[in-house]
């Protein structure tokens, strides 16, 4: 998927596809870092005059709208704003990214791995056939229970080592193990360097939070090859500045603060991968109801920091036993079942027009999503590496689908 030689016309095309989702992120930096916060409209949609439009969307078309997604259908509306339909038909040209060839899970071992997660690790595995002849080893981040990691051994024909900071599931990964060209360690990817050459290959499925960057970071440093699908920006310290050096046309600060960062994980349409849309709703409100009740306990929090420190999963449970959970690990007493009550019953009411003011910032989610990749792809092109930046597989086997590949030139 590389292209054989550095070529003038290949590099501009990719920085131009970058230039285009940065001035793009630019024009659209205020939805992006402003969430809706209650019945009142946000600031953002106040002053691009969309808050009516909005506002007299009928319930079962915003239900329409969430399922898949603004842009899908703004075009066709008559009293949509034309500012709107701008921003939608700008955010699809700068996302839409080739497509890679579909691979089969025939060959990836069915142990412990779904259908879904074998669909992936073949994806990978053939989006690295280009990069295996210039490694002579694979180093596997986040490596988890080793499918990746072992598949890739097996068809590479190379030494493959999951690194992994989980003790316990390293274990289980090495446990696996069959052959012995894999190996599992227990390692933090941020021991890059110095621990990797120019002979590696540093690959990363579902790379989550800083782990990415760091991915990137460190194979630049050791001139070493690198294939990422990054996940959960979110998952890190702070906000993220752009790895990409901005002094060319984008010349603008791109850094998301963390308030922002989570946007990338969402995904309109109908196909939910892990959950049903009536189930996303309904977590939708929970998490509207356990920040209504942090806020009446006196305890201040901003929209999207309520989950901090929960595994999100837990908003499709009961209501009272996420605000208890909640309420625990900030030193809370238990909150009262009149309290959580009450507190679900303005959620459901915020969230009638909370969910009309979100329809344009989701629409936004790819456009975080493939940002972050092409700067990625833009700081590896910078320090000479042949770049490529495409969907991986389709939404239905994962939404976090976008690779970033470098070889060295």
């Amino acid at each position: 998927m590389l292209p054989r030689r550095t070529t003038d016309d290949a590099r501009t095309i990719a920085d131009a596809t970058f230039e285009r989702a940065c001035a793009c992120l630019a024009s659209v930096r205020d939805i992006v870092e402003e969430r809706a916060n209650g019945q009142a409209p946000p600031r953002w949609c106040e002053a691009r005059g969309w808050t009516e439009f909005l506002r007299a969307l009928r319930d079962d078309a915003v239900t329409v709208l969430e399922r898949d997604g603004l842009g899908a259908h703004v075009e066709l509306m008559a009293d949509a704003p034309a500012s709107l339909v701008a921003v939608a038909r700008e955010v699809g040209r700068a996302t839409t990214l080739p497509r890679a060839t579909d691979a089969s899970a025939h060959g990836v071992a069915k142990r412990r791995a779904s259908p879904r997660k074998r669909t992936q690790v073949a994806s990978f595995a053939r989006l690295l056939e280009g990069l295996a002849p210039h490694a002579s080893r694979v180093v596997d981040l986040g490596s988890g229970h080793g499918h990746l990691t072992r598949h890739l051994a097996q068809e590479l024909g190379l030494v493959a080592e999951g690194w992994e900071r989980d003790a316990a599931r390293a274990r289980v990964a090495s446990s696996l193990v069959s052959d012995g060209n894999t190996r599992f360690v227990v390692a933090e990817a941020r021991d890059l360097q110095g621990a990797i050459t120019s002979a590696d290959l540093v690959v990363g499925l579902h790379a989550c939070g800083e782990l990415a960057d760091e991915a990137v970071e460190g194979a630049v440093a050791a001139r070493a090859s690198v294939a990422i699908v990054a996940c959960c920006p979110q998952k890190r310290a702070g906000g993220r500045a752009p790895l990409s050096s901005t002094n060319g046309a984008p010349a603008r600060d791109l850094t998301l603060p963390h308030a922002a960062l989570g946007l990338a994980n969402v995904r309109d349409g109908d196909t939910r991968v892990e959950t049903h849309w009536a189930d996303c709703v309904d977590s939708r409100v929970r998490r509207i109801a356990l920040r209504r009740a942090l806020l009446a306990a006196g305890h201040p929090v901003a929209p999207g920091e309520e989950m901090r420190g929960i595994n999100r999963r837990r908003a499709s449970g009961p209501l009272l036993d996420l605000v208890t959970r909640a309420f625990v690990m900030r030193g809370l007493p238990d909150p009262s079942p009149a309290l959580v009550f009450e507190s679900e019953r303005e959620a459901r009411e915020e969230h009638q027009l909370a969910r009309r003011w979100e329809l344009p910032r989701t629409m936004l989610a790819r456009l975080v999503e493939v940002w972050i990749a092409l700067d990625r792809a833009a700081f590896l092109r910078q320090s000479g590496y042949l770049t490529d930046v495409r969907e991986l597989f389709g939404a239905e086997v994962s939404p976090r689908n976008v690779a970033v590949v470098g070889r060295p030139a």
